[in-house]
């Protein structure tokens, strides 16, 4: 029986046609990310053999949804920097954290001109759960993931019939960097560095420096990508190897800066002395606090949304709370002590550090019994911690780029990537385990657009 799903249409269409071309396509894939360098930690960046594709008019839901919630999530950060009883309740033992990092630069565009949003897609849509809005990577390796898969036979077999497009992303980014540098009082086309120990994330020098040419398109006046221990200040220029530099695309977590301040200190001084412009600025990190996604769905906190954010809110975004000993509602609506309500459906909540990253920390309750749960919730009160309702993920299946093609059943990790507060496209990332994590054996696939 024929599926009207258009998505799934147009997946099973390719896994048809892949059947029938079989393992050349598959040898192809490996040897375009090998040219391309889309690799991390020696091994391919994308493991399966079908891209991700999503459907038009859900793509213009997706961009109406992410645009309300980036608006909502402003306001959240508002409502807490907005009063210092707040800041010290939410984000004391963040500013003990990042220190005088929030400070070096000068005001402007602090929720970052290039953002990710990490979602689940589900039978009942997209599930918004947490921002990066530190130095989220990977257009250049969806991009170039794209590339490698427009080269297959079965592209050529499906694309004309669905009139695939991708969505590129290095194309949006550029755009951000040069307004963010305009923004910053930049006049002339600007130097751009790439700053990161790219080698920790499985990446090369070379390929980053590869993805930046596509920024030249933007008006980027030149491009390069270095480590931190290659920048030098001489009080009036930062430069790298005797290129002066104007503006720096920023590849570097801000907990790994904190614990190497030594080596970063040309970089930290230039900034101090708004000798260069950086995206994103360290306060960027800020909006990343997971605590703003707790308050955006707790109805005691009045951080002023309207009717269309509330909306948006109460479908995307899964009930959250700072853990803390407290009175709250649940997500019935009923006043409950919230540590005996986070104890007692275990199955059904996620505890998650308020500024970790990478999966760093999050215990999912259903992987606990009762005695263990208790014990990390008991030690998580003491922490910076949110509690957040369990998502209904669903896994689907992906054929596998390896001999026979088999299928393998994935979780799917949707995220959003955003640029100036607007969907530029998505960093979709696939596991079989639950916490979806390139750096732990996850694959990112290329997004298109399928029309028909």
């Amino acid at each position: 029986m024929q599926t009207t799903d258009p998505i799934r249409r147009v997946a099973d269409r390719w896994d048809a046609h892949l059947a029938r071309i079989g393992q050349p396509d598959v040898d192809r894939l490996y040897r375009e990310q090998q040219e391309r360098s889309l690799q991390v930690h020696g091994r391919p960046v994308c493991t399966v053999a079908r891209p991700h594709f999503v459907g038009e008019e859900e793509l213009i839901r997706h961009r109406h949804a992410v645009k309300v919630l980036a608006d909502g999530l402003v306001k959240a950060r508002d409502h807490i920097v907005a009063d210092r009883k707040r800041e010290a309740e939410h984000l004391g033992r963040f500013y003990d954290w990042i220190g005088d990092l929030m400070h070096l630069e000068p005001a402007g565009a602090d929720h970052g001109a290039i953002t990710r949003l990490d979602s689940f897609r589900s039978a009942t849509g997209l599930h918004f759960i947490e921002l990066n809005a530190d130095a989220p990577g990977g257009a250049g390796h969806n991009d170039g993931l794209a590339a490698a898969f427009a080269s297959l036979d079965t592209y050529s077999a499906v694309a004309g019939e669905f009139d695939l497009q991708p969505l590129l992303l290095q194309p949006a980014a550029g755009r951000a960097l040069i307004e963010a540098w305009r923004d910053w009082g930049g006049d002339r086309p600007p130097v751009l560095a790439a700053v990161g120990w790219f080698e920790r994330i499985g990446w090369t020098v070379e390929s980053v420096t590869r993805d930046l040419e596509y920024f030249r398109d933007a008006g980027i006046a030149d491009v390069i990508a270095v480590g931190p221990d290659a920048l030098e200040f001489d009080g009036r220029r930062l430069s790298a190897g005797g290129v002066e530099i104007d503006l720096v695309y920023r590849l570097m977590l801000t907990r790994d800066v904190l614990a190497a301040r030594d080596e970063v200190k040309p970089l930290l001084t230039a900034l101090r002395h708004n000798a260069v412009c950086m995206v994103n600025p360290f306060r960027a990190e800020l909006m990343g606090h997971k605590a703003l996604f707790a308050l955006l769905t707790d109805p005691d906190v009045p951080l002023g949304l309207d009717s269309v954010e509330r909306k948006v809110i109460r479908d995307h975004v899964p009930w959250g709370r700072l853990l803390r000993e407290s009175s709250t509602l649940d997500p019935q609506g009923r006043r409950v002590d919230l540590v005996e309500y986070v104890i007692a459906n275990r199955d059904e909540l996620v505890l998650k550090p308020t500024h970790e990253a990478m999966g760093k920390g999050v215990e999912l309750g259903w992987h606990h019994g009762a005695s263990s749960w208790e014990s990390v919730v008991r030690t998580a009160i003491d922490d910076d911690y949110i509690v957040q309702m369990r998502i209904p993920t669903e896994r689907v299946a992906y054929p596998a780029a390896e001999p026979g093609i088999p299928a393998r059943a994935m979780y799917e990790d949707m995220d959003p990537f955003v640029t100036r507060g607007q969907l530029a496209g998505f960093l979709t990332r696939l596991s079989e385990a639950e916490i979806v994590n390139v750096a732990r054996g996850g694959s990112v696939v290329p997004t298109f657009v399928a029309r028909q």
